[in-house]
């Protein structure tokens, strides 16, 4: 997952630095931490481990192949930059990509897996327009078409509150998420809900798609614990952050060399 996340991210950071220097100036390029040149090296050194990855393991390949095509589809091309090529279909694949991959990690897939899987991807989808509520003037000035840009601040907002949090929560109950946790999930989506009609400033923004993210993920928890238990799935993490613990060390000697470097 770290490949996957790294790597869009990266992709992401060198192409749209017109809109970073507006609305995310503590990032590593427009901040200065990083130059654009070794950013470019690090975005080489990455795919190519990205993609022996994927050749090692052949049952990656599919989603391998997926992510990397919907990152250049939204940062190289129009239909990226437009609201419905960024969020409805780009982040649906996105995420089916990385949650697929994440899955077949833990376990084998099942039908019911499957059915999580689709429905995550096209429930988020169907919310990431939050993440454009907050970078409205970066956006205009990058020339992408988001849903605020397209038909306003104020109802855009209300489109995503009063039509999208419903619609996705349809889209969880149609994938048997929702009745993993109905009230957890529910009080989740109307908190994002309120928080969105609420215009307090990109900061804010900003933390409404934070809380969204985390909601995010306490629902694969909650999924993960479903599918195999707790007393697995604690086991599982135990056994993560050994690994993390013994490889983290290493990877920040890796990073410090190449943050001196560049």
């Amino acid at each position: 997952m770290s490949h996957f996340l790294y790597f869009f991210n990266l992709s992401n950071q060198i192409t749209g630095i017109v809109e970073d220097r507006i609305d995310k100036k503590d990032r590593p390029i427009p901040s200065g931490k990083v130059t654009l040149s070794g950013a470019k090296i690090r975005w080489m050194i990455i795919l190519s481990s990205y993609l022996a990855i994927a050749t090692y393991e052949p049952s990656v390949l599919p989603e391998t192949i997926a992510w990397v095509f919907t990152t250049a589809f939204v940062c190289l091309t129009s239909g990226g930059n437009h609201w419905f090529g960024k969020n409805n279909v780009a982040m649906t694949i996105a995420t089916w990509a990385i949650l697929g991959v994440s899955w077949k990690s833990m376990a084998p897939h099942s039908p019911e897996s499957q059915i999580w899987v689709y429905g995550m991807a096209v429930r988020t989808g169907i919310m990431m327009h939050i993440q454009d509520i907050r970078d409205i003037k970066g956006d205009a000035a990058s020339g992408r078409k988001t849903m605020s840009i397209a038909f306003g601040d104020w109802e855009t907002r209300l489109l995503i509150s009063f039509v999208l949090c419903p619609l996705s929560l349809f889209i969880l109950n149609l994938s048997h998420i929702l009745e993993v946790a109905p009230w957890t999930i529910t009080m989740s989506q109307l908190i994002v809900a309120y928080r969105v009609l609420q215009m307090n400033g990109s900061r804010y923004d900003h933390k409404t798609y934070m809380y969204f993210t985390y909601f995010h993920c306490g629902i694969l928890a909650l999924l993960a614990t479903e599918w195999i238990g707790w007393v697995q799935f604690l086991n599982r993490i135990a056994l993560c952050w050994i690994q993390f613990v013994d490889v983290f060390p290493r990877r920040l000697e890796f990073q410090i060399m190449f943050e001196t470097d560049y």
